[in-house]
């Protein structure tokens, strides 16, 4: 399929996602995927340097304090794939750590914002060769084509993104990347650990309401790319700990009864409903364990900081 077709493709995918989402009866919600324009992308780094935010920083600090584990656990010149690789800033640590490897695959939705730091990253590394994939990294038969029976993989997964999607489907997804990725072959992945609600929360509700910025910015996408009518003033940012699901939950609240028109057609909101964006489960060591080695994967370390408010995963392929 062209470069072309492929993205007329995805629009009509990404049309029938979004109306099928805001007709839902029960809940309205969008893919939390449709976070990551050029825009959304840039939000979001801002959110990983906020005080409120201690994922990203955390994560950072446990990957520099375990890297000669990292090192020992790593092959000579893999190709690092990243899933959903956002901003430099963990894979430039990460790679550092391996043993001269030959290549980084990159893999984004943001197409623009995916390109740019790509070039970025090939300034800081000019020995190593870059493809960057643009592409839904849930989509394993594309990224499949794209890497044509390479040798000693290692598939980087930072940030908790995993916890976007619940258990169940984490599962499928952590047993796609075992089958793209081969016997013997590894995966880091991140995991934001169950602590006290209130860090939770607060998190996600930052003093500087950048988090509310992206999360509304979802609207602000809608309009520009699927002809909606949306006054983003017209919702309230709403993140809370739900305990029973072990999930931080995001969601845009409707501060009026209102219509909104949208490819085509018309959604009707109340008052107090609310259009689910996002969802962050939170693990224990216990449960993700179980999890990863039901997944076709066995544990080779398990690195967490003092606070065990964060957690890698180095992983390994049945």
């Amino acid at each position: 399929m062209s470069k072309l077709n492929q993205k007329k493709s995805n629009l009509i995918s990404d049309k029938v996602s979004i109306l099928k989402g805001l007709k839902n009866i029960r809940q309205k919600r969008i893919d939390s995927k449709y976070f990551y324009d050029e825009e959304g992308s840039i939000l979001f780094e801002k959110i990983t340097n906020l005080k409120e935010y201690y994922q990203t920083r955390t994560e950072m600090k446990i990957l520099c304090q375990n890297k000669i584990d990292i090192n020992k656990n790593s092959p000579m010149s893999a190709s690092v794939i990243e899933f959903g690789s956002g901003s430099n800033k963990k894979i430039k640590k990460f790679i550092s750590f391996l043993n001269a490897p030959s290549e980084y695959i990159p893999i984004d939705i943001s197409e623009k914002y995916l390109y740019d730091k790509s070039k970025e990253f090939s300034k800081f590394f000019p020995k190593i060769k870059v493809l960057p994939i643009c592409s839904d990294f849930q989509d394993i038969s594309t990224i499949k084509k794209k890497l044509d029976n390479r040798k000693n993989l290692i598939g980087f997964f930072p940030g908790s993104t995993i916890g976007n999607i619940s258990p169940y489907e984490a599962k499928k997804l952590l047993i796609k990347f075992s089958l793209l990725l081969g016997s013997q072959n590894k995966l880091l992945v991140g995991i934001d650990l169950i602590k006290k609600k209130n860090i939770l929360e607060k998190a996600y509700n930052d003093d500087q309401g950048i988090t509310e910025r992206f999360n509304k910015n979802l609207l602000v996408r809608l309009n520009k790319e699927f002809n909606a009518s949306i006054n983003p003033k017209d919702f309230k940012h709403l993140a809370f700990f739900n305990s029973r699901k072990s999930r931080i939950e995001m969601h845009l609240k409707s501060k009026i009864k209102q219509h909104i028109n949208i490819l085509n057609e018309t959604i009707i909101l109340k008052e107090g409903e609310t259009i689910h964006t996002e969802n962050s489960y939170k693990y224990t060591i216990k449960n993700f364990s179980k999890l990863s080695e039901q997944s076709n994967f066995e544990i080779l370390n398990v690195f967490t900081d003092i606070d065990n408010l964060f957690a890698l995963f180095f992983l390994r392929v049945k």
